[in-house]
Order: C-alpha cells, then structure tokens, then sequence
C-alpha cells in the first residue's frame, strides 16, 4: 500500500461560504415572520372580539330603534284618534316606552362610536416602527 503524503483537505467550519449565510439569514427571516404573525394573530383575535361587541352594539341600537318607531307610529296615531271625545290613558304609556326606546338608542349608539374610536393592533403597529427604526439606523450606519 502506497500512503499519501499529502494532508486532507482543510475542513470549513460551517460559517463561512454562500450556503451557511444564506440558511442562517433565511433562518433568521423566519422567525421573524413567526414573530410577527404570531403577534398579528394574538391581535387578530382581540379585534374580533371587539369588532364582534360593535356589530352587536349596532344591533341592538338597530333593534330598539325599529320598535322605539314603532312605537312612535301607534303613538302617532293614537294621539290623532284622541282629538276625537275618547281620550285614553294608554297612548301616553306609549309615547313613553317609544322616548325610553329612543334614549336606550342613543346610549347603545355612543357605546358604538366610542368602541370604534379604540385603535386596534397598537403592538404590531409598535413593533413594525422599533424594526423600521433599527433597519433605518442599520442603513445609516452603512453609509
């Protein structure tokens, strides 16, 4: 058997070359994607609920609304047939319930525009800015 002389060939460390850069930044790309989406997700789903609290709001403002016209409406009319000599005393109950029907309305009404005007995603929204920011002095720092 004939030994070879010469030495193995230099064996790289894993860190050096196109490849391992590549995997590592990709790698890197990755869980900050995860991270992103996973804070996106954690946000998604406390806007569901509040949009869900606002389409409900809505809802029920739609609701009593419809019966607080309604009311109305009867009320209307029972008032016109009160002109005539038979006055009763219940087309004022309903002139009541119709003006608690318009208040409760317009308390569930603000209740909705008061959730809407809450920002939503402030921590995704936070979190975007910190990274822009720090790619921006990254860049900087370049030049």
């Amino acid at each position: 058997m004939i030994k070879s002389t010469s030495a193995p060939p230099p064996q790289r460390n894993g860190a050096a070359g196109f490849f391992p850069h590549s995997l590592g930044f990709f790698s890197a790309l990755a869980g900050y994607l995860s991270a992103r989406l996973k804070l996106a997700g954690i946000e998604g789903k406390e806007a569901s609920g509040h949009y869900a609290v606002i389409v409900a709001l809505f809802a029920a403002t739609l609701l009593l609304g419809g019966l607080g016209y309604l009311f109305l409406c009867l009320a209307a009319i029972f008032l016109i047939a009160s002109v005539f000599p038979q006055p009763n005393a219940w087309i004022w109950v309903t002139l009541a319930m119709a003006a608690l029907h318009f208040i409760a309305t317009l308390c569930l009404a603000w209740l909705a525009k008061n959730r809407l005007a809450q920002p939503m995603f402030e921590s995704t929204i936070h979190e975007f800015r910190k990274d822009q920011e720090w790619l921006s002095s990254k860049s900087e720092n370049r030049n």
